[in-house]
């Protein structure tokens, strides 16, 4: 085995701040999720990019999908000693495969996609005897935007 990059990491435990299931799209990932994460002040968020982001939870390709997601997020969760999620989904997200006739109806899509992922994420939460707070945001090309809606 040949070292390629070498690197000294503790192998102390660590606490996460929060787990963030966000899209793996670079755009996103590369530029405007660390500016996230140094504005919320984490030093160790857990990060969960995938295609689609929080869609794994609110438009599953198939419930095996969805059930996995879950099962990740509350690992992470317990593994870490963390009791924060934070769910996103962007603009023109090419997982969802949608076209949409104005911003606003995109918007308005994707919010109620987030608003149902953190439904599904706090009910499964519950189911397993684990709290945490969900936190979801919609991303496009001007930043990355709380959705709030009705208390869960």
């Amino acid at each position: 085995m040949e070292t390629i990059v070498p690197l000294e990491i503790s192998p102390a435990h660590y606490i996460s701040e929060a787990v963030n299931v966000f899209c793996s799209d670079c755009r996103f990932a590369n530029k405007l999720y660390p500016l996230f994460f140094e504005h919320e002040g984490y030093q160790n968020p857990d990060r969960v990019f995938v295609a689609g982001g929080a869609k794994k939870l609110s438009s599953p390709a198939n419930e095996g999908e969805r059930q996995s997601t879950l099962e990740d997020i509350l690992d992470l969760l317990k593994l870490h000693h963390c009791h924060r999620v934070n769910l996103g989904v962007h603009a023109g997200c090419g997982k969802y495969g949608k076209k949409f006739e104005t911003e606003e109806e995109e918007t308005l899509f994707f919010q109620g996609e987030l608003l149902k992922a953190r439904e599904i994420l706090q009910n499964f939460l519950r189911k397993n005897d684990y709290e945490a707070e969900t936190h979801v945001y919609f991303c496009d090309w001007k930043g990355m935007h709380e959705v709030k809606g009705p208390a869960l």
